[in-house]
């Protein structure tokens, strides 16, 4: 394995070994104290002034969740307004899924093999490119639903090596006891881009055309992409020696997940919520549209309110810190998220005031699931093997998320959008009690992190 420090800080000054007096010494005196070096959440020494870097690097993601946000909102209000379905809408979170579900592990090999601030600078590059290209083909008058369609494919193509990519890097950045509390910076940055986003992306859409909105996610990749050039990450990837094939790396991905006790079932506790999640998130448009009637600023209302609880609630996760039991932490929250999206079905349609109560609420409650369950993994998988990892739980997540949309779609056309939100909510229910009643899953919070582990120097 390669671990470049860059800036660590290791060095005594001199140039010597951690702890070395510089000098020859003299008789009688006494060696000036080794230097405690302060372990990232990878176990590697964590780079000098590294919140400015994690600053740095945030600052960029949030251009691109921002004005992505916006171009994917203004996409997915082209579908609902053009044809009101819910199989389309279905449809269209299938393409945004099947890249990670497909490429996902191959992805993560090539995070694990290379420098994985390159790959997130080319992969923002290549969706701004591609951006710009089916933003000139509307401009030209191709605007259809398959093209919309076709787009999403292609932007989740560049996340589906994005994602991996920084999820693998943001563990050497941190230091272990902060690490919950930076995942909450992520999710507030998320939580602010969803609040501002789909206003954004419907004040392009409406006023501007459906052009100009995926300009804007063009624009927020290619800052991003600026900023990520600017700063350097440390690195850790297999050397060429010790890269064994393709698809051996990738088995030696699945047997990191079964050698940790616990985290299998995990896996397979997470499919099985996603399942249930990813239709309800899917169809929140089409529950304004629908069964409340209300228009495109209504349904931006929806997501904003959703995005300011996501916020709220990534704010008191930060100052929190998560605590030490953070399966409990995961299982709470999706339990707090199937009474939130379940109660949503049992509303009638005058009660759209008490559905953007309840969408804030499961905002909040959603702000305490990704963070520290990333954080989970993160500190108990070796980082020349966590970018495989990530990116083996993005394709579970996405995999699972086309398989409950083929069947919440045709359902949902058949007893109505409101009807499938109490059923999801029910499934998200059982998925969160599942995992609590699972005892290797409760034993992740006792097992050892990997910067609490002996160093081998």
């Amino acid at each position: 394995m390669s671990a470049g420090t860059p800036g660590s800080g290791v060095s005594g000054g001199s140039g010597g070994t951690p702890g070395s007096s510089g000098s020859s010494g003299t008789s009688g005196q006494v060696d000036a104290e080794p230097r405690k070096v302060e372990l990232s959440a990878a176990g590697t020494p964590v780079p000098e002034r590294w919140k400015r870097l994690v600053a740095a690097v945030w600052t960029g993601q949030l251009f691109s969740f921002l004005f992505s946000m916006a171009a994917n909102y203004a996409l997915i209000w082209y579908l609902t307004e053009t044809t009101g379905s819910a199989t389309i809408l279905a449809l269209s979170t299938i393409m945004h899924f099947i890249p990670m579900a497909l490429l996902g592990p191959f992805a993560g090999t090539i995070v694990d093999r290379y420098n994985r601030r390159s790959i997130m600078i080319v992969t923002d590059i290549c969706v701004a490119a591609v951006t710009i290209l089916m933003a000139f083909l509307i401009i030209l008058g191709f605007t259809s639903v398959p093209l919309v369609l076709f787009i999403l494919l292609l932007r989740s193509t560049g996340t589906a090596f994005h994602m991996p990519a920084m999820l693998a890097a943001m563990p050497l950045l941190v230091p272990d006891r902060h690490l919950v509390r930076i995942a909450s910076l992520d999710q507030g940055i998320m939580g602010a881009s969803n609040i501002a986003g789909p206003a954004l992306g419907i004040v392009l859409y409406t006023a501007l055309g459906l052009q100009l909105a995926l300009f804007g996610g063009a624009l927020g990749a290619l800052i991003a992409a600026a900023i990520l050039l600017s700063v350097r990450i440390p690195e850790v990837h297999l050397d060429k020696g010790e890269r064994t094939g393709v698809f051996h790396e990738l088995a030696d991905g699945f047997r990191a997940v079964r050698n940790c006790r616990g985290m299998t079932p995990l896996f397979v506790v997470i499919m099985f919520g996603c399942m249930a999640f990813m239709p309800i998130a899917s169809l929140f448009p089409l529950m304004t549209f629908n069964h409340f009637g209300g228009d495109g600023y209504a349904a931006s209302l929806v997501e904003a309110v959703f995005g300011i609880g996501f916020l709220l609630g990534s704010v008191v996760l930060g100052v929190w810190g998560g605590g030490r039991r953070l399966v409990l932490v995961v299982v709470i929250s999706t339990i707090g998220q199937a009474l939130a999206f379940g109660g949503c079905g049992l509303l009638s349609p005058d009660a759209f005031t008490l559905f953007v109560v309840l969408s804030g609420l499961g905002g909040i409650a959603d702000a305490f699931f990704s963070g520290p369950l990333n954080a989970l993994i993160q500190r108990r998988i070796a980082p020349e093997k966590l970018g495989r990892v990530m990116a083996l739980l993005s394709s579970v997540m996405s995999f699972s998320a086309p398989v409950g949309l083929a069947i919440a779609g045709p359902i949902a056309e058949r007893i109505g959008v409101a009807a499938w939100f109490v059923i999801s909510g029910i499934c998200l229910f059982a998925a969160g009690v599942a995992a609590f009643l699972t005892p290797s899953i409760r034993s992740l919070d006792d097992t050892p992190t990997l910067a609490a582990e002996p160093q081998q120097g």
